[in-house]
């Protein structure tokens, strides 16, 4: 009888040349130039990025110091509405963490700009609530996006469009109005303003294509990307050759997830910086090597992996080049692309591949975390982690174990400091260890991992259970396998009851995502049943698996054939145990249909 393997997890997405590239001088390169992260003014708002547990605080503003400027009423009033949208959004506490993060690049942003002025000061904070607002309202619709990464995208970009808006290009008293307007923060106020500048269509083309790439990124800043999509393509079909516009309409698409529409436009982009940089290599290489990272990800959504492996090893190769010269600026970059390639080849099983990928990756992030702990230790966890789901995939328990006990230590560290920010990791990989232990059949260790990832993730399920059930009910499952194989049925019987609990709820919710899940775990019951004595409930939790695969294939007729003929299989055996032999046959040939259909062995 067959069931399900064990649910091992991966996080969420982060060249390697023909040559192998020697690392060695690269760690001691960036290592060598060990200095402390620079420190963050004395003046610079923050919300606390640990104490979260009942919701965003303010954390030690040193408003009452001479010359800051911060608005404290108005950051507590901030903070009190920002908890309302924070508890709309049902957040977790590793997602208010993220928030608070991103929260306070961008308010540093607005203190810098107001230049500690109390009045403007003011004034801004209050114009950027209703973006942080919108980014607790993404961070609830994608659970895995890196708010500080968007936050800081922010700061550049508003900079940038600040720039441009002092420019005049023309007498129209809105150009004024509309610079001023920026200056206080009032995206909202900005935005109506360039509409009715647009409205008027004045200009030459080269004027109203710049002023539709600036009503592009306003919405940009205001996080309504969707918005912006028909400013900067409008922009882009009359300038198509102003560099700034091709790369805000190409990254916008690409991060719609419009990835045709993106695709011929980082081509051309390509193209002129490679011309470019025959004159000017140290200022286009950079360009060269991002718009090949953007190509590398735009084919990897079309499903084209080996123009996606090309073009992230060449991105990897620039990057390398940069990182000789300048480590502090370009290590990330290249820990990234290695980490691209990674995830790459993990997902079209080159196993292999992935794992030296990964394993470079960790040596860059550990150069890395030599100069910034903080901000890279959480890093080298996670590549961990990875290492040790692909270890254990080729076989290799002793360096998977290896990988997971370095990646604990780092993460329970992390716990101590931040335990809302780091207990979902340190579950994870608590879990993969459990699972680890349970293939190469060392119980009671898998068992405690098991445990102990259970109470994490039932406690983070109790905070926010539309997050964390999954998750719980992954835990339960891998631990009903454990105890049925340690002849521990009731114990077994009552985890996957549980598991199946939740995810009938979840089915409820979400069928598509979680009825194969439930289909599983009512397979995995009916092999316990059947191996405890008590055919009737496995005849049953077969069955019921069956209805639940027929009703999926309906959609997807390929995706769960297997699935569906090892129930069968599983159900035939059943009968023939029981003196059903007709039965038995007709589920045996059922299940060989099936896999004949699918090319199965």
């Amino acid at each position: 009888m067959h069931c399900r393997p064990l649910s091992i997890e991966r996080r969420a997405s982060r060249e390697m040349s023909a040559r192998k590239i020697p690392w060695v001088v690269a760690i001691a390169a960036l290592s060598g130039g060990c200095v402390a992260a620079d420190a963050a003014s004395s003046c610079s708002p923050a919300l606390s990025e640990a104490d979260v547990k009942d919701g965003l605080k303010v954390q030690a503003v040193q408003a009452a110091q001479a010359d800051c400027g911060v608005p404290v009423r108005t950051l507590n009033r901030m903070t009190t509405e920002l908890n309302r949208a924070v508890k709309g959004a049902r957040l977790s506490s590793a997602q208010k963490v993220s928030l608070a993060r991103a929260a306070n690049v961008i308010l540093g942003a607005v203190q810098a700009q107001s230049a500690g002025i109390e009045r403007r000061t003011d004034t801004a904070f209050a114009n950027i609530e209703r973006l942080i607002e919108r980014l607790a309202e993404q961070i609830r619709a994608q659970p895995d996006a890196d708010l500080t990464a968007e936050a800081r995208k922010w700061a550049v970009r508003y900079k940038d469009l600040l720039h441009r808006s002092s420019i005049a290009r023309s007498s129209d008293p809105l150009e004024l109005l509309i610079y001023e307007t920026l200056e206080r923060f009032d995206l909202d106020g900005a935005s109506q303003l360039l509409t009715e500048l647009l409205a008027k269509n004045q200009g030459a083309v080269q004027v109203f294509a710049a002023r539709c790439y600036e009503a592009g990124e306003i919405e940009l800043l205001r996080f309504t990307p969707q918005n912006a999509v028909p400013y900067l393509e409008k922009a882009y079909a009359l300038q198509p050759e102003d560099i700034d516009i091709a790369t805000a309409f190409s990254d916008t698409l690409q991060e719609q997830r419009e990835f045709e529409r993106a695709e011929p436009i980082y081509r051309s982009l390509l193209s002129r910086y490679q011309v470019l940089a025959q004159e000017k290599p140290a200022a286009y290489q950079p360009q060269i090597a991002r718009t090949l990272d953007k190509l590398g990800s735009v084919y990897v959504g079309l499903r084209r992996p080996k123009e996606a492996e090309i073009a992230y090893v060449r991105a990897l190769a620039f990057y390398w080049v940069l990182a000789r010269q300048n480590p502090l600026a370009y290590g990330p970059a290249v820990a990234a692309s290695l980490d691209n390639l990674g995830v790459l080849y993990r997902d079209t099983q080159r196993l292999k591949d992935a794992a030296d990928a990964y394993g470079e990756a960790l040596d860059i992030d550990r150069a890395l975390a030599y100069r910034d702990p903080a901000t890279y230790k959480p890093d080298i966890a996670t590549t961990l982690n990875d290492l040790g789901v692909l270890y254990g995939a080729t076989q290799r328990m002793s360096d998977a174990e290896q990988a997971y006990r370095e990646a604990l230590d780092i993460q329970q560290a992390l716990v101590r400091g931040n335990p809302a920010a780091y207990r979902p990791a340190l579950a994870r990989t608590l879990n993969n260890l459990g699972n680890l232990y349970s293939a190469t059949q060392q119980f009671p260790e898998a068992e405690h991992a098991y445990t102990e990832a259970l109470t994490i993730r039932q406690q983070l399920a109790r905070e926010s259970p539309g997050l964390y059930r999954p998750d719980v009910a992954r835990t339960l499952t891998n631990l009903g396998a454990l105890y049925r194989a340690t002849r521990r049925p009731k114990e077994a019987q009552r985890a996957y009851q549980d598991a199946l609990q939740i995810y009938r709820v979840l089915a409820l919710e979400t069928p598509t995502s979680y009825q194969p899940d439930e289909a599983r775990t009512l397979n995995n019951l009916g092999v316990l049943f059947s191996r405890s004595g008590h055919p009737r409930e496995a005849g049953n939790a077969y069955r019921h698996a069956l209805d639940l695969y027929r009703t999926l294939s309906r959609d997807d007729p390929v995706a769960y054939r297997q699935d569906e003929a090892r129930t069968l299989g599983n159900l035939s055996t059943l009968l023939s145990q029981t003196q059903r032999p007709s039965e038995a046959e007709q589920a045996r040939r059922d299940a060989d249909r099936l896999l004949g259909t699918t090319g199965a062995p």
